[in-house]
Protein backbone atom coordinates (compact mmCIF):
# COMPACT_ATOMS: atom_id res chain seq x y z
CA UNK A 1 0.00 0.00 0.00
CA UNK A 2 1.47 3.25 -1.14
CA UNK A 3 1.02 6.32 1.26
CA UNK A 4 1.65 9.88 -0.48
CA UNK A 5 0.73 13.44 -0.24
CA UNK A 6 -0.33 14.93 -3.88
CA UNK A 7 0.84 17.95 -4.98
CA UNK A 8 -2.99 19.43 -4.39
CA UNK A 9 -2.67 18.48 -0.58
CA UNK A 10 0.79 20.12 -0.58
CA UNK A 11 -1.27 23.33 -1.51
CA UNK A 12 -3.85 22.74 0.90
CA UNK A 13 -1.29 22.14 4.30
CA UNK A 14 0.64 25.04 2.67
CA UNK A 15 -2.34 27.37 2.72
CA UNK A 16 -3.72 25.92 5.99
CA UNK A 17 -0.24 26.36 7.62
CA UNK A 18 0.09 29.31 9.71
CA UNK A 19 2.72 27.86 12.75
CA UNK A 20 6.31 28.40 13.01
CA UNK A 21 8.54 25.31 13.64
CA UNK A 22 10.04 24.82 17.34
CA UNK A 23 11.81 21.90 16.93
CA UNK A 24 15.50 22.62 16.03
CA UNK A 25 15.05 19.76 12.78
CA UNK A 26 12.10 22.71 11.42
CA UNK A 27 9.09 19.31 11.55
CA UNK A 28 5.60 20.70 12.89
CA UNK A 29 3.57 18.07 11.14
CA UNK A 30 2.25 14.34 11.84
CA UNK A 31 0.72 12.55 8.80
CA UNK A 32 -1.73 10.37 9.69
CA UNK A 33 -2.74 7.54 7.05
CA UNK A 34 -5.78 5.33 7.88
CA UNK A 35 -6.71 2.39 5.59
CA UNK A 36 -10.16 1.88 5.37
CA UNK A 37 -12.59 -0.71 3.81
CA UNK A 38 -14.27 2.69 2.05
CA UNK A 39 -10.64 4.32 1.14
CA UNK A 40 -7.85 6.45 2.27
CA UNK A 41 -8.24 9.00 5.38
CA UNK A 42 -5.58 11.04 5.47
CA UNK A 43 -4.91 13.40 8.35
CA UNK A 44 -1.81 16.34 9.25
CA UNK A 45 -1.45 17.50 12.62
CA UNK A 46 1.00 20.30 13.71
CA UNK A 47 2.58 19.52 16.46
CA UNK A 48 3.17 23.11 17.55
CA UNK A 49 -1.24 24.13 17.95
CA UNK A 50 -2.23 20.75 17.25
CA UNK A 51 -4.48 21.35 15.01
CA UNK A 52 -5.77 18.68 12.36
CA UNK A 53 -6.34 19.05 8.90
CA UNK A 54 -8.82 16.10 7.45
CA UNK A 55 -7.46 15.80 3.71
CA UNK A 56 -9.94 13.32 3.03
CA UNK A 57 -12.96 15.21 2.61
CA UNK A 58 -11.42 18.17 0.45
CA UNK A 59 -9.52 16.25 -2.00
Amino acid sequence: MNFEITDEMMDAIREWDSCTPIDVTGAKFEYIFIPTGLGLITQIKCDVCKRTLNLSDTL
